[in-house]
C-alpha cells in the first residue's frame, strides 16, 4: 500500500513539474503498443486474400492502406519520441531546480547535519544519471503501459482462437480443451515467475550498482583532481603518480571489474532463464495453433494472426515484468527526493523588527552542543558587545570562535542560556531583521563563477559607484578595473572561458568588499586576512577600520596583529570564554592571550 501511495505521489509531482509529460507518455505508449498489431493484422488479411484468389486491385488497396497506416503511426511515433525527449529534459531541469530552491531555503542547521547531508548525497548520486530520476520513472511507466496495452490487444485478437480451443476435435491431449487450459495456466505461471525473476534481478543489480558507485566516487574524485591545475604541483613534487596508479588500478580497475563481472553474470543468468521460459511457452503456443489449424478450424490467414498475437502476449508479459522489477530501484530514490522536498525548517521567528540605530549584543549564560554531540562547543558564555565596539575574538583551533559567530547570526539556536539584542531575546526578532543586522566573511567563504558585480552586490542590480568604493576599501579596485570587462568580468572559467582566475588573497579581498557593500551595522570577519601577506594584511586592516569606524566590528583571527585595531579582546579556550580586556591588560595578566601573543611575537624578533 505504501508503494502504491508513493507511485501516485510521483505521478502527482511529475504533473506539477511538467503537465504535458504524462499525457504525451500515455499517447506514445499506446502508439508503440498498436504498431506491431497493424502489420500482424494486415499480413493476415493479405495471406487470406491471396489464398482466396483475390484480384490484383484488392491486394494493392490492402497494401496501400497498410502502408498509409504504418506511415502515420511511424510519423506519430517518431514525433512523440522527440517530443518526449524534450519533455524529459524539461522535467529533469525543473526537478533539479525545485531541489536547488529547496536546499538554498533550508536552514543552515539542517544542511550541516550529517544525516541530512547523507540523504542529499544519495539524491546527487541518483542525479549523476538522468535516468535515475523522474524521467526514468516516466520511461518505465511508458514501457509498462505499452506492455499492458499489448496484452489487452493480443487477448482481444485471439478470442476467436480461445473459443475454438474449447471445441473437442479428437481424443488426444492436444485436441482437448484441457490443453488450452494448461497452456493458459502455463503462460500465467511463467508471467509470475518472470516478474519475480525481474524483481530479484533488479534488486541484485541495484545492490551491485551501489557497490560500484563507491568505486565511481573514487574515480570521479581522481578526475576532479586531474582536472584542477592547482593539484598538478603536488602530484609532481611528491611523485604521487605511483600512489594514484596503485589506487586506480587496485580499486577502480580490479575491484570495479569484479563488480561489473558480477553484474553481467547475474544479468546473463536471469536473462537466459527468461529466454528459455519464453521459448517453452512459444513452443506450446505454436503447437496449439498448429494442431487446431491442422484440423481446419481456421484458415492460413488466421494462423498468421494468432501466431503473431500470441507472441505479442509473451512480449507484453516480459515488458510488464521488467518494468515492475524496476520499482525496486525507483521507489527508494523517490523516497529520498520527497524526504528532502518535504523537510521543514524548525526554527521559529518572532515579529519584532530591529529599527533602532544602536545595537547591543549580549550572551547570557550561553552553552551550546551541536545536534547529536555529547560535548559542549561553548560553555557558559557571558559577554556583552557594545554598539560601535571593535572586538577581537582569539583562541586556539576548536576553542569555539566560529561557533560563537554562528550563534550570534542565529544559524543555530543556543542549547542553554539566551542571546539578547538590545535587551530582547534574539528569537523574538524577524528573520529579515537578523539577516540585515550582520555582514559576515566566514573563513570558508565562497566566490561564485559569476561576474564580479554579481559576487559583490548579490543582486541583479547594483550601485556601481558604491561597489567601486567598497572594492577600493578592500584594496582590490585596481585589479578589477584592469580585468577585460572590469566589474562585468566572470570569475574563474567554470562558466565563461574568458573568466579570470583569481588568487586566494584576491578572493578574500572580494569577500571583504561584499561584506562592506551589504552595509550592515555589525561586521564580522572570520579569519579575514588568512590568505594575505603581512603588508597586504596591514593595509587591508587600515582601510577596513576607517570604513567601519562607526560600525560594530568583530574580528576572529589567529594572527594576533588584528587585535591592535580592536578596543577589546575576547579569548576562548576549550569552549569557554577565559579572558576579556585590552591588548595591554591581557599581556599584563600573563594568561592565555599572553601565551598566544608571545608564541607569535618570537618569530618577529
Amino acid at each position: 500500500m505504501n508503494n502504491f501511495k508513493m507511485i501516485f505521489k510521483m505521478y502527482s509531482e511529475i504533473q506539477r513539474l511538467e503537465k504535458h509529460t504524462l499525457t504525451t507518455m500515455l499517447i506514445s505508449s499506446l502508439v508503440k503498443a498498436v504498431r506491431p498489431f497493424i502489420n500482424i493484422y494486415f499480413t493476415s488479411k493479405l495471406v487470406t486474400l491471396l489464398s482466396a484468389g483475390a484480384s490484383f486491385k484488392e491486394v494493392i488497396l490492402l497494401i496501400c492502406l497498410a502502408l498509409t497506416i504504418n506511415f502515420v503511426l511511424y510519423f506519430l511515433n517518431d514525433f512523440l519520441e522527440s517530443y518526449e525527449d524534450g519533455l524529459s529534459s524539461v522535467l529533469l531541469d525543473r526537478e533539479s531546480r525545485k531541489m536547488a530552491v529547496k536546499l538554498y531555503k533550508t536552514e543552515y542547521e539542517k544542511l550541516e547535519d550529517s544525516t541530512f547531508r547523507e540523504i542529499i548525497h544519495k539524491h546527487e548520486e541518483a542525479g549523476a544519471s538522468r535516468w535515475a530520476r523522474f524521467p526514468y520513472f516516466v520511461w518505465t511507466t511508458s514501457v509498462f503501459i505499452s506492455g499492458v496495452s499489448t496484452l489487452i490487444i493480443a487477448v482481444i485478437m485471439i478470442m476467436p482462437l480461445l473459443k475454438i480451443g474449447f471445441k473437442t476435435t479428437g481424443d488426444g491431449f492436444f485436441e482437448k480443451p484441457v490443453f488450452l487450459i494448461t497452456l493458459i495456466a502455463t503462460i500465467a505461471v511463467m508471467a509470475v515467475i518472470m516478474l519475480l525473476i525481474a524483481i530479484k534481478m533488479n534488486k541484485s543489480y541495484l545492490a551491485a550498482n551501489e557497490e560500484y558507485a563507491e568505486l565511481d566516487k573514487l574515480f570521479y574524485s581522481f578526475i576532479d583532481i586531474f582536472a584542477d591545475y592547482k593539484t598538478g604541483k603536488e602530484i609532481r613534487i611528491y611523485k604521487e603518480q605511483a600512489l594514484i596508479n596503485r589506487i586506480a588500478t587496485d580499486k577502480i580497475l580490479n575491484d570495479g571489474e569484479k563488480t561489473l563481472k558480477k553484474i553481467s553474470m547475474k544479468t546473463a543468468k536471469t536473462s537466459s532463464i527468461v529466454a528459455i521460459m519464453g521459448a517453452v511457452v512459444g513452443f506450446g503456443v505454436y503447437l496449439f495453433i498448429g494442431i487446431k489449424g491442422h484440423f481446419g478450424l481456421f484458415d492460413i490467414g488466421k494462423l498468421v494472426l494468432y501466431c503473431g498475437a500470441f507472441m505479442q502476449i509473451i512480449n507484453g508479459v516480459m515488458q510488464v515484468a521488467n518494468t515492475l522489477g524496476k520499482l525496486v530501484e525507483i521507489l527508494p530514490l523517490a523516497r529520498v527526493y520527497f524526504t528532502i522536498i518535504e523537510s521543514e525548517n524548525t526554527k521559529t521567528y518572532g515579529d519584532k523588527e530591529l529599527d533602532e540605530n544602536r545595537f547591543e549584543i549580549e550572551f547570557k549564560n550561553v552553552s551550546f552542543k551541536y545536534p547529536g554531540s555529547d560535548n559542549y562547543s561553548l560553555k557558559n558564555i557571558n559577554l556583552k558587545i557594545n554598539n560601535g565596539e571593535h572586538l577581537a575574538v582569539v583562541g586556539r583551533n576548536g576553542s569555539g570562535k566560529t561557533t560563537f559567530i554562528k550563534l550570534m547570526c542565529r544559524l543555530y539556536d543556543v542549547t542553554e542560556g539566551e542571546i539578547l539584542i538590545n535587551g530582547v531575546n534574539i528569537k523574538n526578532y524577524t528573520e529579515k531583521s537578523i539577516n540585515k543586522l550582520y555582514s559576515v566573511v566566514f573563513q570558508d567563504f565562497q566566490m561564485f563563477s559569476l561576474p564580479v558585480s554579481d559576487n559583490i552586490s548579490a543582486d541583479n542590480e547594483y550601485d556601481r559607484e558604491r561597489m567601486l568604493d567598497c572594492l577600493e576599501q578592500a584594496n582590490i579596485k585596481d585589479r578589477i578595473l584592469k580585468m577585460p570587462k572590469k566589474e562585468n568580468t566572470y570569475l574563474y572559467k567554470n562558466v565563461d572561458k574568458a573568466g579570470v582566475e583569481i588568487s586566494g588573497g584576491e578572493a578574500q579581498k572580494l569577500a571583504l568588499a561584499r561584506a562592506l557593500y551589504k552595509d550592515s551595522p555589525i561586521v564580522i570577519l572570520d579569519e579575514p586576512t588568512a590568505a594575505l601577506d603581512p603588508v597586504a594584511e596591514n593595509e587591508t586592516y587600515n582601510r577596513f577600520n576607517s570604513f567601519v569606524e562607526n560600525k560594530t566590528a568583530i574580528y576572529i583571527s589567529h594572527r594576533l596583529s588584528s587585535c591592535v585595531f580592536c578596543s577589546r579582546i575576547a579569548v576562548f579556550d576549550k569552549a569557554e570564554l577565559v579572558e576579556t580586556g585590552t591588548h595591554s591588560q591581557l599581556l599584563e595578566i600573563k594568561g592565555n592571550y599572553s601565551e598566544l601573543w608571545n608564541a607569535q611575537a618570537q618569530y618577529y624578533i
